[in-house]
């Protein structure tokens, strides 16, 4: 606090007052007096004992404080009081000891005059900016917090000291934060009366003021209790950490570590509390919340008056911000090494010597100089006697602060030139004073070797121009006034070139009568686009018409105005007339004469803008396809069938009006737009009569061919506005004539798209449902019927549809017999089921060897490494070829009966067992079981769900039975599902039997459960 000097003087005059009153009485009160003094002498000596125990803590203080603090007399500038940090801040040597701060420590000594003014005045003085000098001279930035005291008797002021440049605290530590200790300290520096701080509650009331206002956190720990707790935090403290101070006293500081006991400052922080000595160290802590924090922490010991460690004191401050920014600092000066480095420019850096103080990689290859090389090198050392001269004169612009960017040519250390793009950018200090430069460097040596050759170029360009075949030529663009024009004109448009220089008009006068108009009319689009490209025809003096292709373009000025007309005539007569014939082929069916795809489709587009205008007007599109055509060529050869074709189109247009058009869209492939119809009924007529007409033969080259025709109608009235959809309803129902039988016609409506549609996206989720695994395989147990134990299974492929749900085989199975995805789809299920099956032989070791069914597709059973690939899969999978049985068609053996024998021969060499699948319902003969190395018979369920009430079913299936014993076979009835059906198949003496009786087909989860189980039906 600070007095006034009234008041001083008012309490000074006070006690000369009180001295004069008590004279007498000290004479009359000797004795008492003298007691008096013995206590007042006591007390001073135990006061004497606080100051010191207070000063040591001071000084305790003032060691671990980051910042620079002093106090400094202000009349003779003596040091009276500091910390170590005071030397280092202003530079002095370690040997050497700081004991003035003068007027000389600051740039501008006068400020110290009004600092010193300031403080003698009364006033505190805090975060104040100025410059200060070091010993050495260099100068820097600070802050500077100061509070006049009364120190040792002596007008002083408390100093605290920040340099701005490496300030890491901030205002974290205020005067009046260390005023308040001092005053705790030294009641003096308060120039308060000394009575009033001499006691004690007062004194730590001041302290715990002090301490409780710093940002820092203060720790205090009992070293002479076990496990050395913690006795005391400031608020500052449990604002890093979290916690409260109830929550850490008593405990060691450790707790704040969590689990992270590996630190490297940890040895020296505890090595220093062994030792009861000072440390400084860097920790990594966790705050109440488990979030990390970094802190500086600053530790000393306390000791008493005899020397016996008290305390330890903890400073904590919180650089866990700092530390952060000092990582993105990293981040960015490493982000921005990279981009120098990576850069396809060069970097050069200039000192104000012109020496290279730094050079990127990319520029010193470019010169072919290493960057070791080019560092310390002047810049004239890079280039000739010629660039030095112009260099100089760039870099006094640059003295001048001037940026710019020029060409120039370096010398590069193999003597070859360097053109490039010089981008300059002055470097100044803060004194104004010119530092160096920084370059931008592009190599444009390719551009200007690009230009020179260009200027050789043009050097050719004339004897070019007199030697093509093209007119070239240029015209003004006010005038239009001849201004150049090659020989090539006397060739093209039969006049020499002083014709057209003599006659202004004369470009338009030879164009020819119906093309003038035109012509006149493309003049104002030039000068709008600048750019065009006319195709116009001329007359020659002799009378014989050319076509000419003019492209032109205008030339403008540097104000943007036009000033020329450039162009190049070229002659493009037979061009024309070449595309004149290239229409006729373009449009129409070379064999046939008739309209191709291109032309009809173009005349159906018309039909429907038609329509749209006049609703009431209907047309239909058909679609033919010759029924048998392939044979006709395979057996009578492609000549025969295309004049079969050109016959067939001659019939085509017999029957239709004029106005319809028939079109050969490809191969045997024709259609039909009739126009002007009134109902589908003139449509459908229009086919009928094509029926009759193919009911008489084609006499072609002395061969008498039949031959129908499947055609598909498409109305109008479907509202398409693209041809290409008309066509494809016509189509569609083409197929489905097709699918009905020969020489059929079929209307197109709605539900055939949409079979189309779906069959399409079908096959499209079914190639994805191999991709996705959305295919499973099902498993429906096989059971002896003599036991009804499980003898194994018939795998089952099953697609679970993300949208659909479970989709039937038999909806998706013909779908992918059509497509070929058969083969990838049947390979998976062998896969799965054998690897399953192996699972549960391992799974269930004591029951009857299990055996797996799996179907082999006719497409599959065709596929020329089937035996190859059925061998790998046993391998990989492990299992044993005898517990396989694949399951074969007939249709697919008969076939081709002696391929189907090769194939069986060596799929039963493996050891596998082959089964005849669906028997009964194929195509073969009892008589073709002796010949295939069949191991089973699977009776379709067509038969067995009808033996208990149908006595032929029941006499065929006792003839199979008997057939397939004879011959050694076993036999399995599929599809069983009542108790009668069971009776029966037992009397007599089928061997197998499946079906819904027994269990529907199960997942794999359930399967396993089933066998767990050990069920028997």
């Amino acid at each position: 606090m600070v007095f006034t000097q009234g008041y001083v003087y008012k309490n000074q005059n006070r006690l000369s007052n009180l001295n004069k009153n008590l004279a007498p009485l000290i004479k009359e009160c000797t004795a008492e007096c003298k007691n008096l003094s013995r206590m007042l002498l006591a007390e001073v000596e135990a006061c004497k004992q606080s100051k010191l125990d207070w000063q040591e803590l001071l000084n305790s203080f003032a060691e671990l404080s980051p910042l620079p603090v002093a106090i400094v007399c202000l009349e003779s500038n003596q040091i009276l009081f500091k910390n170590q940090n005071l030397e280092s801040f202003f530079g002095v040597e370690s040997s050497k000891t700081l004991d003035k701060i003068t007027p000389d420590f600051y740039a501008n000594p006068a400020e110290w005059n009004q600092l010193a003014n300031q403080l003698q005045s009364g006033n505190y003085v805090k975060n104040c900016a100025v410059q200060l000098k070091r010993v050495n001279g260099d100068t820097f930035a600070s802050k500077i917090s100061a509070k006049v005291v009364n120190y040792e008797g002596k007008l002083a002021a408390l100093f605290i000291f920040m340099d701005m440049n490496t300030q890491k605290l901030g205002d974290a530590i205020e005067i009046t934060d260390v005023q308040a200790k001092l005053e705790y300290v030294n009641p003096a520096f308060a120039q308060a009366p000394v009575i009033a701080l001499q006691q004690p509650e007062t004194r730590l009331h001041l302290m715990e003021r002090a301490i409780a206002a710093s940002s820092n956190g203060i720790i205090l720990t009992d070293p002479n209790q076990p496990d050395n707790p913690i006795i005391y935090v400031n608020p500052a403290f449990e604002t890093i950490t979290g916690y409260s101070a109830a929550e850490v006293i008593g405990r060691n500081c450790r707790f704040l570590r969590g689990t992270d006991h590996n630190q490297p400052a940890l040895s020296e922080l505890r090595t220093a509390i062994q030792e009861q000595r000072e440390c400084h160290v860097i920790l990594r802590n966790y705050r109440k919340d488990g979030t990390l924090f970094w802190h500086e922490l600053y530790l000393a010991p306390v000791f008493d008056a005899l020397g016996y460690l008290t305390h330890f004191i903890g400073v904590q401050t919180d650089i866990t911000e700092h530390l952060q920014a000092l990582e993105t600092l990293r981040q960015r000066e490493e982000q921005y090494r990279r981009i120098v480095e990576t850069a396809t420019e060069g970097i050069w850096v200039l000192d104000e010597n012109n020496q290279t103080s730094f050079v990127n990689q990319q520029m010193a290859t470019m010169l072919g100089y290493t960057t070791d090389q080019m560092l310390g090198a002047t810049l004239f050392s890079f280039m000739d006697a010629e660039g030095v001269e112009i260099a100089k004169t760039n870099l006094e612009r640059r003295h001048q602060g001037i940026n710019e960017t020029h060409d120039f040519k370096f010398r590069c250390q193999d003597g070859s030139d360097l053109w490039a793009i010089v981008s300059c950018a002055p470097m100044f200090d803060e004194q104004g004073n010119y530092a160096g430069v920084l370059g931008m460097i592009t190599n444009i040596t390719d551009r200007k070797l690009a230009e020179a050759a260009l200027q050789e170029s043009k050097q050719r360009l004339d004897g070019i121009l007199c030697s093509i075949e093209d007119v070239v030529w240029s015209i003004s663009a006010d005038t239009f006034e001849t201004l150049y024009l090659n020989p090539a004109v006397l060739k093209i448009y039969g006049r020499p070139a002083s014709e057209f220089f003599n006659n202004l008009n004369l470009w338009f006068e030879v164009i020819h009568p119906e093309d003038q108009q035109r012509v006149q009319a493309a003049i104002q689009p030039l000068f709008l686009t600048g750019n065009q490209e006319l195709e116009y025809r001329i007359v020659r003096p002799d009378g014989q018409v050319r076509w000419l292709l003019n492209r032109s373009h205008l030339t403008y000025n540097t104000s943007g105005q036009p000033v020329r007309i450039e162009g190049i005539a070229t002659d493009i007569t037979e061009r024309k007339q070449m595309e004149e014939k290239l229409v006729r082929h373009a449009f129409y069916d070379a064999l046939t004469g008739l309209p191709n795809r291109v032309l009809f489709m173009d005349r159906l587009g018309q039909a429907i803008e038609r329509v749209k205008i006049c609703p009431d007007d209907l047309f239909a599109v058909l679609f033919l396809d010759l029924d048998r055509f392939k044979v006709v060529n395979d057996s009578l050869g492609h000549l025969v069938g295309d004049q079969l074709l050109v016959a067939f189109a001659q019939r085509l247009q017999s029957c239709l009006q004029p106005e319809d058009i028939v079109a050969r869209l490809g191969g045997d492939e024709f259609t039909i737009l009739v126009s002007d119809i009134k109902s589908i009924d003139d449509a459908t007529r229009i086919a009928e009569q094509i029926h009759q007409l193919l009911k008489l033969p084609f006499n072609l080259h002395g061969y008498e061919v039949f031959t129908t025709a499947s055609i598909g109608i498409a109305l109008s009235t479907t509202g398409y506005n693209q041809p290409a959809d008309l066509l494809r309803d016509a189509d569609t129902a083409l197929y489905r004539a097709k699918e009905q039988g020969k020489a059929w016609h079929i209307v197109f409506d709605t539900t055939m798209y949409d079979r189309a549609v779906a069959l399409l996206q079908l096959e499209t989720d079914l190639r994805w449902a191999i991709e996705r695994q959305e295919l499973q395989v099902f498993y429906q147990p096989i059971v002896s019927v003599a036991t009804g134990k499980i003898t194994g299974f018939e795998a089952l492929v099953r697609w679970q549809h993300p949208e659909r749900g479970l989709i039937s085989p038999s909806e998706f199975i013909p779908v992918a017999e059509e497509t070929g995805l058969i083969v990838p789809i049947s390979q998976w299920v062998l896969r799965e089921s054998c690897q399953q099956l192996r699972q549960w032989q391992l799974q269930f070791p004591a029951m009857t060897p299990l055996t797996i069914n799996v179907n082999l597709s006719g497409k599959q059973f065709s596929q020329p490494h089937l035996v190859e690939q059925i061998d790998q899969i046993l391998q990989e999978t492990g299992l044993d070829a005898s517990s396989l049985k694949l399951e074969i068609t007939e249709s697919a053996i008969i076939t081709s009966p002696e391929k189907a024998a090769s194939v069986l021969e060596k799929l039963k060499a493996f050891g596998l067992q082959l089964c005849i699948d669906d028997f009964g319902t194929g195509y073969s003969s009892l008589a073709y079981l002796h010949h295939f190395p069949i191991d089973v018979l699977k009776i379709d369920r067509s038969f067995v769900n009808q033996i208990d009430r149908d006595g032929d079913q029941l006499a065929i299936i006792r003839a199979i039975i008997t057939l397939a014993h004879n011959l050694g076979m076993s036999v399995v009835a599929e599809g069983v599902e009542t108790i009668n059906q069971l009776v029966q198949l037992r009397l007599l003496e089928c061997d197998q039997a499946q079906g819904y009786l027994f269990s529907r087909p199960l997942d794999r989860e359930k399967t396993s459960a089933l066998l767990a189980s050990k069920l028997e039906f």
